[in-house]
């Protein structure tokens, strides 16, 4: 995946990005929620792969930083939520100066050329006893999400991969960083009335249902 496509992909949906959100609206919304679960409003809040800064200005952030590989996105995030930073940049090779709370990675691994990298970058960026949280698609999806995506039913992708969590654990692990929490949520990303809110209700209390899930949470710590 080169970073110029990936760079050029996103410039080129930026302007219809949050129209593709709005109709997944559903999903996000249960996104958010996964995130607001585990950051505590007022934190210091760094996103890589903010795109518009709609799920970093959710989290009320004290200090809320969004970083994208996307100019288009960055501008209209910024134009959107002045109180919050948002910043052009490299997932996989950036340096702010600073540290934060939390570091948050929304649907954004399957984008990545250097996973590996990504994860040394955040690590120089976590303050002492701060969690990097992150959301990725489980793998089993990728029929259903390739058969909306042709369908224009769901936001175009570009070129990606979307890795298994034991990947992305090994990975992590192999950094110094320490697995706190991670589970699969939202069984049911649609808004089927009564059966949507069951099913994902479910899902966080089964913990034999969360390996179907659409979405892979994990949160780490450093050693």
């Amino acid at each position: 995946m080169a970073k110029e496509d990936i760079r050029g992909h996103f410039d080129g949906i930026a302007a219809d990005y949050d129209r593709w959100k709005e109709k997944s609206s559903y999903y996000y919304r249960l996104l958010a929620g996964i995130y607001r679960q585990r950051i505590p409003e007022g934190s210091s809040v760094l996103e890589i792969g903010c795109g518009t800064g709609t799920l970093l200005a959710s989290l009320r952030p004290g200090r809320g930083v969004g970083l994208d590989i996307s100019p288009r996105m960055v501008e209209i995030a910024a134009s959107k939520f002045p109180r919050l930073t948002f910043l052009v940049g490299d997932a996989e090779s950036f340096d702010l100066g600073e540290t934060f709370g939390f570091i948050i990675v929304p649907d954004v691994i399957e984008h990545l050329t250097d996973v590996a990298a990504m994860f040394r970058s955040a690590r120089r960026h976590l303050s002492p006893g701060g969690r990097l949280v992150m959301t990725s698609v489980n793998p089993l999806w990728a029929p259903v999400l390739h058969l909306a995506e042709r369908l224009g039913l769901k936001m175009p992708e570009g070129e990606h991969r979307w890795l298994p969590a034991a990947d992305l654990d090994a990975m992590a692990e192999a950094l110094s960083f320490v697995p706190t929490w991670s589970g699969g949520r939202i069984l049911c990303p649609k808004e089927v009335p009564l059966l949507a809110r069951a099913l994902n209700e479910a899902a966080e209390r089964c913990a034999f249902l969360r390996p179907a899930c659409l979405t892979q949470v994990q949160e780490y710590a450093l050693h």
